[in-house]
């Protein structure tokens, strides 16, 4: 059976963020994958504070969290893979959720985007709008790759106008635009 963790972990911080607390993991320091300062770990565990003012490069997928943080006034690459996950609890609180091993737990090895990436995937899923920079004097429909929609030519519907004046980034800047 899947994991409760990959689902659960997400909503937890979201909800302790969205309530302006600081989210906390409780990391098995000793699980296969999982980089963190060694120094900081006790009794194979590792208590990290994931709030986002304490983080920088923040990324939660089904598979892993990453980010980068400082430890002692020194920045460090961490790396948590969802199953080193024990707990993770508001510390204003302390409300939130523990997981302990269960032997039929089975946790996905690859996401559908950005599997094991410490940074924020780029291109979104099959068939969902995804935005990328694009320079101020570019033509709509000069990318062949965006002109298409599954294979079919471009309809040329009102979100692949360019935007007037040539880009919303000014003087040329780099602008978004939806990408179906």
């Amino acid at each position: 059976m899947l994991s409760k963790r990959p689902y659960l972990i997400p909503a937890f911080y979201d909800w302790i963020v969205d309530q302006g607390h600081v989210p906390h993991l409780v990391v098995n320091a000793h699980a296969e994958g999982v980089m963190v300062p060694t120094v900081f770990v006790e009794d194979g565990h590792i208590q990290l504070n994931i709030g986002p003012n304490a983080v920088r490069d923040f990324y939660m997928d089904r598979v892993a969290i990453s980010f980068e943080a400082r430890f002692a006034g020194q920045p460090e690459q961490v790396y948590v893979p969802m199953h080193a996950v024990k707990a993770i609890v508001d510390r204003d609180s302390g409300q939130g959720a523990t997981f302990s091993d269960e032997p039929e737990e089975t946790f996905p090895q690859s996401d559908d985007v950005g599997a094991g990436s410490t940074e924020a995937p780029t291109t979104g899923r099959k068939g969902r709008p995804q935005l990328r920079a694009v320079r101020g004097n570019e033509e709509a429909g000069s990318d062949p790759e965006i002109s298409k929609r599954d294979g079919k030519p471009d309809d040329g519907g009102p979100d692949d106008d360019p935007p007037p004046g040539g880009g919303g980034g000014g003087k040329g800047g780099p602008s978004l635009r939806v990408v179906k």
